[in-house]
């Protein structure tokens, strides 16, 4: 590595142009695949949508999804996509692997598309290619991928081992567990659920709460519908989740370019698999708590959420709007109700699928060592502390002493 490389700025490193000098061809089990290496999301719209549509992701694999994170996000930064589509011989393509490139300790590292704001990352794979590539085979072709966009390492984080009952491909290779694990329910009929989730007592008490503030004023349980509700609703969204995030000590993910990104994605048209549904419990229009997500292949994956402060809170609003959910989400035959990565109280109480994640950390070139060491080494810290309740407890509250401050 040149000694100048290290002091290169990062919107440099991260923003050079990949090399697109046509297509590469690669042997693979599955015979001679064309490899395509672009930050031209456009012109991968039609093979894009038609694939999301037949297999197996989440809506941070869609393409409105990688559109509004590159128009929003990466642009503003100088930064670009990085998309790696493979076709096999008789033209028709066989997997679709959204990364970015970002600059870590003055290196190019591929990471997932928006990995950062994601709950789980993967590629798009036919059914053919997702049972059919062997690891030498991922190995080979991701090593090319990186050789044409100049990346000396990949940090790729919470990938899941199966997804819809398919096992991912990337699963092959070397990788080690997740800091977080993913939870979701499997739905089917609410009241056998929520009767198996929770006892008698337990659901008394939160009628009780739901009466209590049905009480204080007119309770509305609904979806954001208008563009002016949605960004109204977004806006207190973000309020609520700054004031959150500054009572614990952590920042706040949701800068100007985020906020961005999700008020693109919350104006998406209906039905979408991309678009972000607006979830909220309001008290005479008082926005008390939010839940939201996307609706992507019969699952409702949880994104963003959140509480108001105040007095309200001892009544559980939350766990009122998240019961609403559920239950609405039952009724309208959806197989999964998603919450997401990170263990929390309210999805162990309600959740009865774990999915367990893991990372990969890849060198392409010697130097990408000094990428992938520490941001294994922090995640094998995150890990060690988060699968222990009490270390974990104890670390949340340190933070909370050290860093908390009013919003």
């Amino acid at each position: 590595m040149s000694s100048t490389a290290l002091f290169r700025p990062d919107t440099e490193i991260a923003g050079c142009k990949i090399v697109q000098d046509g297509p590469v061809s690669v042997s693979t089990s599955l015979g001679t695949i064309t490899l395509r290496t672009t930050s031209d999301l456009p012109r991968l719209k039609d093979v894009w949508e038609t694939m999301q549509a037949t297999v197996p992701c989440t809506a941070a694999q869609t393409y409105d999804w990688a559109h509004a994170w590159t128009q929003h996000v990466l642009g503003p930064q100088h930064r670009q996509p990085v998309i790696v589509v493979g076709h096999g011989a008789d033209g028709a393509p066989l997997f679709l692997w959204p990364f970015e490139m970002v600059s870590m300790f003055g290196l190019r590292v591929l990471k997932w598309l928006g990995q950062d704001h994601a709950n789980y990352n993967m590629g798009l794979f036919m059914p053919e290619a997702a049972t059919g590539l062997a690891a030498k085979d991922i190995s080979r072709i991701l090593g090319e991928a990186a050789r044409r966009a100049g990346a000396a390492a990949a940090c790729l984080d919470a990938q899941p081992l199966t997804w819809e009952g398919v096992a991912n491909p990337f699963a092959q290779l070397s990788h080690r567990g997740a800091p977080n694990s993913g939870y979701a329910i499997r739905l089917g009929d609410f009241t056998a659920l929520y009767e198996s989730r929770f006892s008698r007592r337990s659901r008394a008490t939160l009628e009780r709460k739901e009466r209590r503030l049905q009480e204080l004023g007119t309770l509305h349980y609904g979806w954001a519908e208008t563009r002016e509700e949605k960004l109204s609703l977004l806006e207190a969204f973000f309020d609520q989740k700054a004031k959150q995030f500054a009572a614990v000590g952590v920042t706040d993910i949701f800068d100007v370019h985020a906020r961005a990104f999700y008020r693109e994605l919350a104006l998406l048209e209906d039905g979408n698999p991309s678009r972000l549904r607006l979830g909220y419990l309001k008290l005479d229009g008082k926005v008390l708590a939010t839940f939201s997500g996307a609706v992507c292949h019969n699952r409702m994956g949880v994104v963003l959420s959140s509480l108001a402060e105040g007095d309200a809170q001892r009544q559980s609003p939350g766990a009122l709007l998240l019961r609403h959910q559920v239950e609405e989400a039952s009724q309208d035959g959806l197989a999964f109700f998603d919450m997401g990565v990170g263990r929390a109280r309210h999805k162990v109480e309600w959740c009865n699928v774990v999915q367990p994640l893991f990372d990969s950390f890849i060198v392409f070139k010697p130097h990408g060592m000094l990428a992938t060491w520490p941001s294994a080494g922090l995640a094998r810290l995150k890990r060690a502390i988060k699968s222990n309740e009490r270390l974990w407890s104890a670390a949340q509250e340190m933070r909370k002493r050290l860093f908390g401050r009013e919003a």
